[in-house]
């Protein structure tokens, strides 16, 4: 006879089945599910039972397969069947002679289809790197190490070809199929790596002068404090890190913006009115890093943020409707490798 034991202070209750058809009142409600139960699986054929244990086993394996545990983890590139094998070879690319080559649509993560603005914009984000680097008296010379998290096909990373000819340039995404396409059409001059939703990167401490990315803390749901102490990690003392957010000035101007919304809202699941009222907030979370949209307000930037890193500024509109958070390891700044 099983018996379970409840604890009620100093005391012990103690409950069987039997106590329970005693109980005044009681209809032996345990007693019918379980001659039910007995009843119905009495009534299932042999061959049944024994394939419902088979897919039960089947999809255990299948849940915890390793390999399936890492896919989910990042975008894998595409590898094509043959028979038994998945295989992958190099693409054939004809680089341009007098510039790096261009990525197709499908690697520009939604940025503009057309090459000439394609470019341009790149260079304007660049261009506002640049600049807050020399606000901030960070020079970029020779030995000097630059990584883009989130490079997709390049967009902002080739604009720093000057640099890469005499410095470590690295650009690393967690889209596969990118960062194999950057490796074959943008390698030399930059190195590139593929990561994964996991916030460690295989760098070395205090590698990197200038980490930057853009729109990527907007797709990130989990362990924001974890990415902002990595990055802390690689950082050189006095160097800079650049991301990009939705706070309340994204919000702002999406209330008047109404054909913007569409990058950030294309569900049109919100109107956007009145003010971002909580410190953290996440659109349509769950799912694919793509269907996550965050926004954080800015006094939750300093005061979750800057006990990691010394938040410098917050830029709003920097880069269209989101604005780009400076940060800065702190210590005394050391030149060279």
């Amino acid at each position: 006879m099983s018996e379970l034991i409840f604890t009620r202070g100093q005391s012990l209750t103690r409950f069987t089945a039997r106590s329970v058809r005693r109980a005044p009142g009681s209809r032996d409600s345990l007693s019918v599910i379980a001659t039910m139960l007995a009843r119905l699986k009495a009534l299932v054929p042999t061959f049944l039972k024994q394939r419902l244990r088979e897919r039960l086993r089947s999809e255990a394996r299948a849940a915890l397969d390793p390999n399936g545990i890492l896919a989910a983890l990042y975008t894998p590139i595409s590898y094509r069947a043959e028979g038994a094998w998945l295989t992958w070879d190099k693409g054939v690319s004809t680089p341009p002679v007098s510039q790096l080559p261009l990525p197709p649509p499908e690697f520009r993560m939604g940025h503009a289809d057309d090459d000439t603005q394609y470019l341009q914009a790149g260079l304007n984000s660049s261009g506002f790197i640049r600049s807050i680097l020399k606000r901030e008296g960070v020079a970029l010379t020779p030995g000097e190490s630059i990584l883009e998290w989130g490079c997709a096909g390049g967009r902002v990373l080739r604009h720093f070809a000057a640099e890469a000819a005499h410095s470590d340039v690295w650009g690393i995404d967690q889209h596969a199929t990118s960062i194999s396409w950057c490796k074959q059409n943008l390698s030399p001059p930059f190195k590139f790596m593929t990561c994964t939703a996991y916030p460690h990167l295989p760098f070395a401490d205090g590698m990197f002068t200038l980490v930057y990315a853009g729109s990527v803390f907007t797709h990130i749901l989990h362990l924001m404090d974890m990415w902002i102490m990595e990055f802390r990690r690689i950082l050189k003392p006095g160097g800079l890190a650049l991301f990009t957010i939705h706070d309340e000035h994204t919000w702002q101007y999406l209330a008047s913006h109404e054909e913007q919304r569409r990058f950030v809202d294309p569900r049109r699941l919100e109107n956007f009115s009145g003010t971002l009222a909580h410190e953290l907030s996440f659109l349509s979370a769950g799912g694919d890093w793509s269907t996550v949209v965050s926004f954080v307000r800015s006094d939750w930037i300093r005061r979750e943020w800057g006990q990691y890193l010394e938040v410098v500024s917050l830029e709003p509109r920097s880069e269209s409707y989101q604005t780009t958070v400076v940060l800065r390891r702190p210590g005394a700044r050391i030149s060279g490798r």
